[in-house]
């Protein structure tokens, strides 16, 4: 079932309780409000019955002429009946056909005013002391007309009960339609995309807060998607770039070392670059494996940072010729001692630098080893061209680079693959850059 015509039954299913409970409610109100008015009507008539029948010799001839006419308007008397002291018949028309029960006659006189009610006849009986006697006056009223009203109102209710049905059912799919609309205008456009506009965002030009709130994260999550499309291309042209190097100069050692007889130096030489080769290959293979996070596990043990740093400095000069000054505020050297992976840290350390280094343009770099609240802080400033404020919180992520780096070589995969080896150590990586440089803290 749809979802319009769903909400259509559950419309219609509301209104339906709704309407029923507000008729019954209406129905008996009115019901009850009716009977009590002609209880009261009825008792005004029993009064002015006896009245005429038993004050008749204590009356002025005018008087009780005046009040004969207000009881022939009244009530007819084939609905009056007195009865005295010892339930005998003493007065009026009503013929006795039973339907008076003779309890009703001894509760009257006990309670000097009741009311039954029977499915043809309202009645009435009051407790009536005069000079002559104790009577009680019975007076009853057709209920031909009250029944009618009570029917008519029972129709308007199940008229407006329908009529109110159709328009809610009606109104109910029209609004349906409405409402379910942009959801219908978002499976067309969903329905229209292929491998070549999968990306493109949905659009429409007018809907309501949850489908605008449902379209937007739509279209968050197909942009992530060709993120990791896009990354996927990178990370294997990455993987067919880095392979190709070692697996060529393998193949080349191998086909110059077979190609002609050679002495055991020369192939021990050939042995010895085979080896470092299959090095650089697994290390590379490595460093893929982290990059994709195929790898989370390695062999730690206790490391000096102070030591990795001063390594990874001297490579930076012995091969980029970097300009570094370093600056040790340590003065618990326990500090420096921390439980990781040395090669890991030192190519996570090793990319830090190299970006001062290359995004500096050769500047002085300066490297200071501190402590805060008893954590090692390594933090690494240059002058560089910095980053750009709107590409900070994307700069961990694979394969990013930042807009002003389109100059510069590089792949966007270091900054990343070291976010990933500090998290390994449970090192916080912070960036902090502006227009003067970059800075980089390390909290240990």
């Amino acid at each position: 079932m749809k979802l319009r015509h769903r909400l259509s039954l559950y419309a219609v299913l509301v209104f339906t309780v709704v309407m029923l409970v507000v008729a019954f409610l209406i129905y008996f109100s009115y019901y009850a409000q009716m009977v009590q008015k002609e209880h009261k009507s009825l008792e005004n008539k029993s009064l002015l019955a006896a009245i005429y029948y038993l004050e008749q010799d204590e009356l002025p001839v005018l008087e009780h002429t005046h009040i004969k006419n207000q009881l022939n308007k009244a009530i007819s008397r084939k609905n009056i009946v007195v009865f005295d002291s010892l339930g005998h018949k003493f007065n009026g028309d009503m013929t006795l056909d039973g339907e008076i029960p003779k309890d009703f006659i001894k509760l009257v006189e006990q309670q000097k005013n009741a009311f039954f009610d029977s499915p043809d006849f309202f009645y009435n009986g009051i407790f009536y002391e005069d000079n002559q006697g104790d009577f009680v006056v019975i007076t009853r009223e057709p209920r031909e007309e009250f029944n009618g009203q009570m029917a008519s109102l029972m129709k308007v209710l199940w008229i407006a009960f329908f009529i109110g049905l159709l328009i809610i059912f009606l109104s109910s799919q029209y609004l349906g339609y409405i409402a379910y609309q942009p959801i219908i205008n978002i499976v067309k456009q969903i329905k229209e995309r292929d491998s070549k506009n999968f990306n493109e965002p949905l659009k429409l030009a007018r809907s309501y807060a949850e489908i605008e709130d449902l379209v937007t994260t739509y279209n968050h999550f197909v942009d992530r998607i060709a993120q990791t499309f896009t990354i996927q291309k990178n990370f294997i042209d990455y993987v067919s770039h880095e392979l190709r190097t070692p697996i060529t100069a393998l193949l080349g050692t191998l086909e110059v070392t077979s190609s002609r007889p050679r002495s055991i130096e020369v192939h021990e030489e050939a042995i010895r670059q085979l080896k470092q080769y299959t090095s650089d290959l697994q290390e590379t293979l490595d460093q893929m494996m982290l990059l994709s996070g195929a790898k989370t596990s390695f062999e730690f043990r206790e490391v000096r940072v102070d030591e990795i740093v001063w390594q990874v400095i001297e490579n930076m000069i012995l091969y980029h010729q970097a300009q570094v000054e370093v600056e040790i505020l340590v003065k618990d050297n326990a500090l420096l001692m921390t439980e990781g992976n040395d090669k890991l840290l030192e190519l996570a350390i090793n990319n830090i630098l190299e970006n001062a280094v290359k995004y500096s343009d050769n500047k002085p770099i300066k490297v200071t080893l501190s402590e805060c609240d008893g954590r090692l802080i390594v933090s690494v400033l240059d002058q560089g061209i910095g980053i750009p404020q709107d590409d900070l919180h994307h700069i961990k992520d694979n394969f990013f680079r930042a807009q002003n780096t389109k100059g510069i070589q590089g792949k966007g995969i270091g900054l990343s693959m070291a976010n990933i080896i500090f998290s390994l150590h449970n090192i916080q990586l912070q960036i902090h850059s502006g227009k003067d440089g970059t800075r980089v803290d390390l909290l240990f």
